[in-house]
């Protein structure tokens, strides 16, 4: 009997999500999304340049603040403008080898 591979990858990444959460705003829950916020001042300037952050499974933000250091779950320049949600199941098949 040959071992499940999707059991041990689960295993690997510690998957505790729910499969199907959904994005709420008033929490800022993103599940899988890539989140954008303004940055005062230079995007009203230039309205495309932004600060972006990536989304977990769970939906917790982790923000890329500076080198070497990672916020979790607080978006550095204020709440969310927008967001992308990104279909994981396309992003896993595509990924594998």
């Amino acid at each position: 009997m040959e071992p499940n591979p999707n059991s041990e990858h689960h295993l690997m990444i510690g998957h505790i999500a729910q499969q199907n959460m959904p994005i709420d705003p008033r929490r800022a829950r993103f599940p899988c999304c890539i989140v954008w916020t303004p940055l005062p001042v230079i995007s009203w300037l230039v309205p495309f340049i932004g600060h972006m952050g990536l989304c977990r499974e769970d939906g917790v933000i982790l923000d890329f603040a500076g080198p070497n250091f990672v916020c979790v779950d607080n978006f550095t320049f204020g709440a969310v403008a927008r967001y992308i949600q990104i279909n994981k199941e396309k992003v896993w098949l595509n990924a594998r080898f």
